[in-house]
Order: C-alpha cells, then sequence, then structure tokens
C-alpha cells in the first residue's frame, strides 16, 4: 500500500511539471506498448498451447507403441514358454508310448510262458495219471517182479492218494 501511495505522489509531480498535452501522449505510447505487450503474451500462451497439444499427442502416441510393444514382447516370452512345455510334453508323451509297448510286449510274454507251464503241467499230470495207471495193473496181474516194491508216492500238486 505504501509502495501504491509512493508511485501515485510521484506521478502527481511529474504531472503538475508537465503539460497535459505531454501527459496524454506518453499515456498513449504506453497504452500502444502495453497492448502490444499483451498482443505478444496472447501470441505465446497460443504457441504454448499448440505446444502442449503437441506433447499431449506425441507422449499418447508414444505410450500407445510403448503398451504394443509390451504386448507383442510377453506374446513372444509366452509362446516360447509354451512351446518349451509342448517338446517337453510330446517328449513324455513319447517315452509313455514306448513304455506301454514294452509293458504291452511284457505281459503278452508273461501270459504266453504261463500258458506253456500250464500246459506243461497239465501234460505232466496226464502222464503221471497213465503211468500210475499202468503201474496198478501190472501190480494187480503181476507182471512186475515182485522183488520191486512199489512205493506210492504224491506230489506237492496232486492231491493225497488214499
Amino acid at each position: 500500500m505504501k509502495q501504491y501511495q509512493e508511485e501515485v505522489e510521484i506521478l502527481n509531480t511529474e504531472a503538475k511539471q508537465r503539460p497535459h498535452l505531454q501527459l496524454i501522449a506518453g499515456i498513449q505510447r504506453e497504452n500502444k506498448h502495453l497492448r502490444e505487450i499483451q498482443s505478444e503474451n496472447k501470441e505465446l500462451r497460443n504457441a504454448l498451447e499448440d505446444h502442449q497439444h503437441a506433447l499431449e499427442l506425441i507422449m499418447s502416441k508414444y505410450r500407445q507403441q510403448t503398451a504394443s510393444l509390451l504386448r507383442l514382447s510377453k506374446t513372444d516370452y509366452s509362446s516360447m514358454h509354451n512351446s518349451k512345455y509342448a517338446n517337453i510334453i510330446t517328449s513324455q508323451a513319447e517315452k509313455i508310448n514306448e513304455m506301454a509297448a514294452v509293458m504291452k510286449t511284457a505281459a503278452a510274454l508273461d501270459e504266453e510262458n504261463e500258458l506253456k507251464e500250464k500246459e506243461a503241467l497239465h501234460t505232466l499230470k496226464e502222464e503221471n495219471a497213465t503211468l500210475r495207471e499202468i503201474v496198478n495193473i501190472a501190480n494187480k496181474y503181476g507182471s512186475l517182479n515182485q522183488e520191486c516194491s512199489v512205493e506210492s508216492k504224491t506230489v506237492q500238486t496232486d492231491p493225497p492218494i488214499d
């Protein structure tokens, strides 16, 4: 407030010393200068707004490009990751198929061996029964030497004979 009063006093003292026409001419020059400054200020504001809009547009495009590059890089990583696991899964599936084939072959061989053993056991049992029948007939009709004593032995797989 003090400064304002001092400036007003300075202007009043100058006004008393100069004629009014000079003051009016000075004020008009200052007015013209103020208008030029205001016009320049307006142009600078418009230029600043244009620059801000341009910068916003550039930053918007930059963000879009950055986002799309990030998406592409993430997709590449996931596809590489997926292809790696796909290769692992494929190799493990091949190993499982090989193991299944080996197990089928082993099971078939095991069944075949079991059938052969059962057939051999059945053949031996029939042969044993036939031989016992022959020995019994020979004993009954006396064609065997009496010196040979016949022992009746049972096989562990056969039921006991009475």
